[in-house]
């Protein structure tokens, strides 16, 4: 078998591979109608599709680009399949997006449910297993909300979409602090005398000193003095 020669001077087979010039008119024909199909299938799929996706909803538009991807590229791809999958995910998503109004469990098996991840300060630790959130990525949530404490916050939700929903308390308690440690001395400045935080579930309780008893929500032996919300 004849091997091919490259060379690096070779433009037509860097740009175009092995399709001649004519093909860049056929692209552009191609993605014309590619984008033509892919405004027409969001488009019956709702304004649902246009905010926040679901897993379901990300998983078509995923589906969508794949199908349409590789037609593009390949002068010998027709269109007509691209288009015969669009139609087929578009009815799917129809029918299920139907069904799921009727029936709840089909809706929470296609969209999600939300979670807890804080109940009154403590943080729900089997609902951050199954989300696999991490603390700091909690903390890091609340601080740009402006949460300085979890006594703060009165719930948590993580949305279907991945949104995060706060409810705070009134009036706040003291919490764990969710200052950054490389930020010690505000973190010592809204520490609490008299109550302390475990460190692994947030869990606050008075006492005049570091308890000796595990955390009754968590068995945790870790302990924190807790802190206040600071004054802006």
């Amino acid at each position: 078998m004849e091997s091919k020669h490259y060379e690096l001077s070779d433009w037509h087979r860097i740009l175009l591979g092995d399709a001649p010039w004519s093909f860049v008119l056929e692209v552009i024909l191609r993605m014309s109608i590619a984008y033509v199909l892919l405004m027409f299938a969001m488009r019956l799929m709702g304004k649902r599709v246009s905010a926040q996706l679901s897993l379901f909803e990300l998983s078509i538009v995923v589906t969508l680009a794949a199908a349409v991807g590789v037609p593009l590229q390949s002068p010998d791809r027709g269109m007509l399949a691209p288009l015969i999958i669009l139609m087929v995910v578009i009815i799917l998503q129809l029918a299920l997006a139907r069904w799921g109004i009727k029936e709840r469990r089909v809706e929470l098996a296609t969209s999600g449910h939300v979670s807890a991840l804080i109940t009154d300060g403590k943080l729900d630790l089997k609902g951050m297993r199954e989300c696999l959130i991490p603390r700091e990525k909690i903390f890091a949530v609340l601080r740009g909300l402006g949460i300085q404490q979890l006594g703060q916050v009165a719930r948590l939700y993580i949305e279907a979409s991945g949104d995060f929903s706060l409810v705070r308390a009134a009036p706040a308690r003291p919490g764990l602090s969710i200052i950054p440690s490389v930020d010690a001395k505000l973190w010592r400045e809204a520490a609490v005398p008299g109550h302390f935080s475990c460190i692994r579930c947030a869990h606050t309780l008075p006492a005049k000193r570091i308890p000796d008893a595990p955390c009754p929500n968590c068995t945790n032996r870790d302990w924190t003095p807790a802190a206040c919300e600071l004054a802006e």
